[in-house]
């Protein structure tokens, strides 16, 4: 249905009606709706993000003492209408907490300056504040300084009843009087005063009877000596009356003359605390400001339901609600959601329209930071069973209705949410159905999220690319719902999994898995095995993130290095210049050995040569070292060392500026700056040497079948590497016919690979086409396959060849870090 009631729009506005804190305020929370024009939108949620600044600093506003005025400036506006005096009271409160609200705004003008200015602006009708405190007491009554006729009318009343006591004080005191009185005291009945006399005695006295006591033995007598006075007393009276009513009117008068600012008053009063009960609501949910744009994408992260948030507010001890991902971008504006039964779909097909219906009426969602979504004219929801035995609907039918009634109105810029799509009714013909739908809705330009049991639904949205799947997270482990989404692939309902835990027989449910078909035991067991394999990537990712930190760590400590050489005296500024070098060094050694460690996740290498090639960028924007500060020269014979990496050796050789330094089995061209005397008394550099690792597991033959292009590459590098340590002369890769896709980017890979010889399509015995025979360098097979890959400078080799080494050698990334090239090391085959 196109109610927003069914996405629990209306208990949400009361609760954010539980936050005014006036009647004008609850009033604005219970009939809010959502807008669906842009800058209306952005301006109420920087209203709210204003009011909750607002409440940090200087508490809530001083709404204390405001009353509902609406009935008396109804009141008030007929022509000589008169309000009463509590009536008048009332208004009294409010204009002057209106002037208290005023000085609240220029306290908070500097956290909340939109709001500062609306809370100054309020209309203060100062004049009619004024008459109203001059002419009433808190309570409503005319004060005595009224009017002056008023002050004179009330003595003389005042006089009176002075008179009337003593009067009849003295008449008690008669002889004559005293068997006659049932009591003695004075009392009024009819506003005029008599004495209590027993019914059989009254004749003794003269006067006129005003009442009776219910039992009738007593009669309340107006002696005949006070009659006149009390004549007088009630003609006071009378007049007191009529210019009471005549002070009333005036005041009326002057309220029905505001009744314009007065009416502004009561909606900007509605507004301000509408304002500040969307900024305690977005406190007590910790709730943020979305980003709300015309077009682009849905994307609500760490999303929490308010009501069931709210929920736990009266409970001592509460679970938090788990929170969940919501992303619908624009290029695939289609998500459908299945899993587990109970696992949480409804519930994230709930959260995702209130949420968007709460940014549009501008309050802050319970989601995380940077959540943004696109503006949508309509929220339409089907959702839950609308079956009908009045209307004669079943739930298919109901479902139907609703249906119908949603694509009469979709277009572009409209939120579809469907529960259970493909239900109610045959699977096959229900699944057809639900394909149909969502066709017809994203060809209208809707944006659509479903959730579905149904395998076909499923896999038409895996191959529909206006659609993603994506489905509840299930611990396998736990057997319960993890009530996250996870994007990406669809997921298995575990009902009989599920129907176990809630207690079902074991019988029956051995006899339902016995009548599932192997197929779908087949899916089901395949579902699961990726959802597996997701999250094993994702801890693959974090961990790569976190690799990748720590070396953006170490190149921003060197950049922090190098900063410090620039202020630094001359002397201190070389120093600081090559320890920053050596940082780098190490980092680079360590970005080149995460290389290796992750060759065959691609992910993480492309992130880890990423890093790698910022820290080649951030030590080529090193500052050279000062060229007036003297270096300290090296010796041009003698014990040298490589300054920044502490390897020793002997001068052997010079050519111009560059020297060959010998260090036991490892020569290296180096330019004479980078040199310095080796210490006194230092050890002499040990040999050289790289040990070989002996590699007896592994095969000649390397199965490509089923991977990707990329993945296939990295398999292929590896393997090759693999195959030189074990010593093969000749390996086979099986990638199959297909397309030949796999086997171009193979060959590809081959033809660029410094460990092969040659290749050739295998034999038709050996599985021709679909299979490629790989020959390696025999000079190579047993050596360092990364020394191999990654010729250093001094090697042999034609011109083009060495251009072509150090362009894979910037590809590939920090595989051979240093300063400078590097001569062939001497291989130790005894280890």
């Amino acid at each position: 249905m196109t109610r927003g009631d069914l996405l629990g729009w209306q208990p949400f506005r009361e609760l954010l009606a539980r936050f005014a804190a006036t009647p004008f305020g609850r009033d604005s929370a219970l009939s809010l709706a959502p807008s669906s024009a842009v800058p209306a939108i952005r301006a109420a949620l920087a209203e709210t993000t204003e009011a909750r600044h607002a409440l940090t600093t200087e508490g809530p506003p001083p709404f204390t003492g405001l009353v509902d005025i609406r009935s008396a400036l109804d009141e008030a506006s007929p022509a000589g209408a008169m309000l009463d005096g509590p009536t008048l009271a009332t208004l009294s409160r409010t204009l002057e907490t209106t002037i208290r609200l005023g000085g609240y705004g220029v306290r908070v003008a500097g956290v909340a300056p939109g709001l500062g200015a609306t809370l100054r602006a309020l209309p203060p009708s100062s004049a009619l504040a004024q008459a109203l405190a001059r002419a009433l007491d808190a309570d409503g009554r005319l004060l005595d300084d009224a009017s002056p006729r008023l002050r004179t009318l009330r003595r003389q009343l005042v006089r009176l009843r002075a008179d009337l006591e003593m009067r009849l004080e003295r008449l008690l005191d008669s002889p004559g009087w005293a068997t006659a009185l049932q009591e003695r005291y004075v009392t009024v009945r009819n506003g005029r005063y008599v004495v209590p006399v027993r019914d059989d005695a009254r004749r003794l006295i003269r006067g006129i009877v005003h009442d009776r006591s219910q039992s009738g033995v007593t009669v309340f007598v107006e002696p005949e000596a006070v009659i006149e006075l009390n004549n007088e007393l009630i003609q006071g009276q009378l007049e007191e009356r009529d210019e009471t009513a005549r002070i009333l009117t005036e005041l009326t008068a002057q309220v029905r003359a505001c009744l314009p600012d007065l009416e502004g008053l009561v909606t900007a009063l509605g507004v301000l605390d509408l304002a500040f009960a969307r900024a305690a609501l977005a406190e007590r949910l910790r709730a943020t400001e979305p980003i709300v744009e015309a077009t682009g994408d849905l994307d609500l992260r760490a999303a929490r339901h308010p009501l069931l948030v709210a929920q736990g507010w009266s409970r001592t001890e509460s679970e938090p609600v788990i929170a969940v991902d919501l992303v619908v971008p624009a290029s695939r504006p289609g998500l459908v959601i299945s899993g587990p039964n109970a696992g949480g779909k409804t519930v994230a097909l709930e959260t995702c329209g209130l949420l968007v219906l709460m940014a549009q009426a501008g309050c802050h969602i319970p989601a995380a930071p940077g959540s943004r979504l696109a503006v949508c004219d309509q929220v339409l929801a089907v959702i839950g069973d609308e079956q009908s035995l009045a209307q004669n609907l079943s739930t298919f039918s109901s479902f139907v209705a609703q249906i119908r009634e949603i694509l009469d109105v979709a277009g572009p810029g409209t939120l579809v949410l469907l529960d259970e799509l493909g239900a109610g009714t045959d699977p096959s013909e229900g699944a057809a159905l639900g394909q149909a739908l969502l066709e017809a809705l994203l060809d209208r330009g809707s944006r659509v999220v479903a959730t579905t049991h149904l395998e076909p639904i499923k896999v038409f949205a895996q191959t529909e690319p206006r659609l993603a799947n994506a489905t509840v997270a299930f611990d396998t482990e736990r057997l319960e719902p993890a009530f996250r989404l996870e994007y990406g692939h669809p997921g298995p309902s575990f009902a009989l999994t599920i129907g176990a835990r809630l207690g079902l027989p074991p019988t029956v449910i051995a006899r339902a898995r016995a009548h599932l078909s192997e197929e779908s035991r087949r899916l089901d067991a395949l579902l699961a095995d990726l959802a597996r394999r997701e999250r094993e990537a994702d801890v693959r990712e974090a961990a790569a993130r976190q690799r990748e930190a720590e070396a953006t760590a170490a190149l921003a400590r060197a950049r922090e290095a190098a900063l410090a050489a620039e202020r630094d005296a001359a002397g201190a500024r070389r120093d600081a210049h090559a320890e920053a070098r050596a940082v780098l060094a190490e980092a680079r050694r360590r970005v080149g050995a995460e290389l290796d460690r992750l060759r065959g996740e691609e992910t993480s290498r492309r992130r880890t040569q990423d890093a790698y090639h910022r820290l080649r960028a951030a030590e080529a924007e090193l500052p050279a070292p000062d060229p007036d500060a003297a270096p300290i020269a090296a010796p041009a014979t003698g014990d040298v060392q490589l300054r920044g990496l502490g390897l020793r050796g002997r001068i052997v050789g010079e050519d111009g500026d560059m020297v060959t330094v010998q260090a036991g089995r490892l020569t290296v061209r180096v330019t004479r700056d980078q040199l310095e005397a080796a210490p006194e008394g230092a050890p002499p550099p040990r040999p050289a040497s790289v040990s070989v690792p002996v590699r007896d597991d592994v095969p000649d033959e390397l199965q490509l079948l089923g991977l990707a292009a990329d993945e296939a590459r990295a398999a292929v590098e590896k393997f090759l590497d693999d195959a030189i340590l074990a010593g093969h002369g000749t390996v086979r890769l099986v990638h199959g016919k297909g397309t030949g896709t796999l086997k171009r980017a193979v060959e590809l890979c081959l033809r660029a690979h410094p460990l092969v010889a040659s290749f050739r399509t295998a034999d038709p015995a050996a599985g021709g086409a679909g299979a490629t025979v790989v020959q390696l360098h025999e000079g190579q097979r047993g050596e360092d396959a990364a020394g191999a890959r990654r010729p250093a400078a001094g090697r042999g080799g034609s011109p083009a060849r060495r251009r072509r080494d150090r362009a894979r050698d910037d590809r590939a990334g920090p595989s051979a870090p240093g300063p400078a090239p590097r001569a062939p090391l001497a291989v130790d085959r005894t280890r």
